[in-house]
């Protein structure tokens, strides 16, 4: 893989990024438990949407299933969610816990979506479509599907959300005297807050945009050193070679407990946020 953007081989995404829920479970438990201020994001993004409650949603990328609860929750007058991945791990995955009897799985890739037209009443794609290589097709795809009068929420990141952990993997490869340059990757690039609109604005008449600053804040090494070694899927194949894993992540986990010790806490700067997209 070396040379080669993962984060867009939907083969690397699926086989090995998103193979099981477990590395993306670890981030999302991080999310929840460092971000600051508190909140809770899922509920944020989900409150755009103007629900009455006997929606037909599809969530697509629904990855470990994060938002099925939340969006269940605003569908009390007999609405039904599809939770769709490309994903078998992450399906078998969502599969195995107890769902809500209003919820159905589909194995689906966002670009070949297996429904009807205008079937859905709201589509989300959250924090997935930067992973998908032709996004335009996903999105004309995503229009396809909804209703008039339907919504389109996707999350996503700003370009330069959370780099502190990129810096930080750079860090320990000059530390070990294997300089390299760890540029944002292309899916970082791809679809972010800053460039979403030129995706969007082709098929949907109506775009705005939400945005939502926070930080993870720290106290100890041991978490934001699991929300690294989580992505090493993605980190791992643009080592210098010589460079084993193990020995960066090691480096890694020395230069934050010193930052700790140092300033008393390890802060990652993260900006992020929904675009919501309506078919008048």
């Amino acid at each position: 893989m070396k040379g080669k953007d993962v984060t867009t081989d939907q083969a690397h995404v699926v086989s090995q990024m998103y193979a099981t829920e477990e590395p993306l479970a670890v981030r999302i438990q991080i999310h929840e438990s460092y971000t600051w201020p508190k909140s809770d994001f899922h509920a944020w993004v989900l409150d755009h949407v103007p629900w009455r409650g006997d929606e037909r949603v599809l969530d697509i990328g629904c990855g470990s299933g994060a938002y099925i609860e939340p969006i269940c929750q605003r569908l009390p007058q007999g609405g039904r969610l599809l939770a769709g991945d490309l994903s078998w791990g992450m399906l078998r995955s969502v599969a195995a816990k107890s769902l809500p009897v209003c919820v159905s799985l589909l194995n689906a890739d966002a670009t070949q979506i297996p429904l009807p037209d205008g079937c859905c009443d709201v589509v989300l794609a959250n924090h997935m479509l930067y992973h998908i290589p032709q996004i335009e097709a996903a999105v004309i795809e995503i229009r396809r599907v909804l209703r008039p009068g339907g919504c389109f929420v996707a999350a996503t990141n700003a370009r330069d959300s959370m780099r502190a952990f990129t810096t930080e993997v750079a860090e320990a490869c000059d530390a070990l005297d294997y300089p390299t340059e760890f540029a944002p990757s292309p899916a970082r690039r791809r679809f972010t807050l800053e460039n979403g609109w030129a995706f969007l604005k082709p098929s949907f008449p109506t775009v705005r945009q939400e945005t939502f600053e926070s930080e993870l804040v720290f106290s100890e090494a041991a978490p934001p050193v699991a929300y690294i070694n989580s992505l090493r899927h993605i980190y791992a194949p643009q080592l210098p070679e010589g460079l084993a894993w193990e020995t960066l992540i090691k480096q890694v986990e020395r230069q934050i407990h010193f930052k700790i010790t140092a300033q008393g806490e390890y802060r990652v700067a993260k900006t992020t946020g929904v675009f919501i997209a309506t078919l008048d």
